[in-house]
């Protein structure tokens, strides 16, 4: 989608808009603002071609204590841009996930201010926000009334899950997550430069967001759920300091249409090459589903946003981390550490595929801090990092284009990938004149 003309973003969102039609109430007037131009709007993140790890991002939770100086100096000096986040467990009667994130981010902004920081939410049910946020009182206060029930009056089984379909409740949500954003450097710049939002509605959740809610019910709740995260991003296109809110889950045309028409300016494709891609079996690619996530991730429809690629080391069948029978799964931080290092390569051709200036690529084994950062007990990337990741790479100097039905090739000024859909590890990345290949 680098070769395509680009069409703004308020152009998407008004046809997707159109397209779906979304909701009632909350979702109707949020849809409508979102439908125009609005001021300074928050754009796509972009990276340079200069070396692998400028098209290299994270997302990592981390647990216990706050991550080292030496571990804030390897995220600011490694990844262009990171989503950052910890739990509950952590923090004390009076720290709160905010001050946490907070604390840390502006660590890592003190050694690289250009890095791009995010923060996880949780947007499906309340964890974080219930227990340990700035806004946990505030929930308790309502929580009977914005907790989510079924056709019945019930609340959902299993967890409290948020009541979009309550504009109180939406407005809600979105001001916790605006409210972070607010915080600033010593600069005036703010700490927090996006919003990563978890639990995105999918297809099926239009026939039935939980179980016990009508078809009916289910649609207008799913639209009211993308019409809040488009009120995220207009309040951010409004203030003016260029944040945007990155949505989880566009693995499906239905998705990415959902995301673009809510006004996000950035997706996750979190299931790549993973999962649902696979023979559950065997781990083999199902080739076809694959070549379509090509298409989908080099669509017009994406072009316009930054999409994040979750790269994974490998044929994981099931989470966390579990390989198919007839391949052993790695267990521990130096076989994790190893397998993450010997597919490095053969992964990052999947993404140099596809990539555009807009597309990140994010390697890990699974969502936590050390998956990112070495030398740490829990670290499951080699203690020297990926030698590759200093390869020059260079513009692309075209589009993918298709060797034979199940073979791929796409050149760069630097390297040259080759994706082959019949044996993943056949497919590689080719540099030139790199010592570190």
């Amino acid at each position: 989608h680098a070769y395509v003309t680009l069409h703004s973003r308020e152009q998407d969102r008004a046809t997707m808009s159109t397209v779906f039609g979304f909701g009632v109430g909350w979702g109707v007037a949020m849809v409508m603002a979102t439908a125009v131009a609005t001021v300074d709007a928050g754009k796509a993140y972009t990276h340079t071609w200069d070396t692998v790890s400028s098209v290299m991002a994270m997302h990592g939770k981390w647990s216990g204590t706050a991550p080292t100086g030496a571990d804030v100096a390897f995220v600011a000096k490694n990844y262009p841009v990171a989503t950052i986040g910890c739990s509950c467990a952590d923090l004390n009667a009076s720290f709160t996930i905010e001050d946490s994130v907070l604390a840390v981010a502006r660590r890592i902004k003190a050694v690289n201010p250009g890095i791009k920081l995010g923060m996880y939410w949780r947007s499906d049910f309340a964890l974080e926000i219930a227990d340990c946020s700035d806004f946990s009182a505030e929930w308790k206060a309502h929580a009977s009334e914005w907790t989510l029930k079924d056709d019945s009056g019930k609340p959902v089984a299993g967890k409290a899950y948020f009541d979009y379909g309550n504009p109180a409740m939406a407005a809600f949500f979105a001001r916790v997550l605006l409210n972070v954003t607010t915080a600033t450097l010593p600069s005036g710049d703010p700490v927090l430069d996006y919003v990563y939002i978890d639990g995105d509605p999918s297809e099926s959740k239009t026939e039935e967001f939980q179980p016990g809610i009508s078809p009916a019910r289910s649609a207008a709740l799913v639209n009211d759920v993308y019409a809040t995260f488009g009120h995220i991003q207009q309040q951010f296109d409004a203030a003016g300091h260029g944040q945007i809110a990155v949505l989880n889950g566009v693995d499906t045309e239905w998705a990415a249409a959902r995301h673009v028409a809510s006004g996000a300016v950035g997706s996750m494709f979190d299931h790549w090459s993973i999962l649902q891609y696979l023979n559950r079996t065997t781990g083999e690619f199902n080739k076809t589903m694959m070549d379509e996530a090509f298409q989908l991730a080099t669509s017009d429809v994406v072009s316009n946003i930054s999409l994040l690629i979750k790269g994974w080391p490998g044929p994981i069948v099931r989470q966390k981390d579990m390989y198919p029978p007839n391949i052993p799964t790695p267990k521990t931080p130096a076989e994790l550490q190893q397998v993450a290092g010997d597919r490095f390569n053969s992964e990052l051709a999947l993404f140099l595929l596809v990539a555009d200036a807009n597309d990140f690529w994010i390697y890990s084994w699974f969502w936590g801090f050390y998956d990112y950062v070495p030398n740490e007990a829990a670290s499951t990337v080699p203690s020297a990092f990926f030698p590759q990741a200093q390869c020059a790479l260079g513009a692309p100097k075209g589009p993918y284009t298709r060797l034979t039905a199940w073979l791929y090739e796409r050149h760069f000024e630097h390297a040259s990938v080759f994706v082959d859909l019949g044996n993943r590890t056949a497919s590689r990345v080719d540099f030139i004149d790199c010592t570190a290949a």
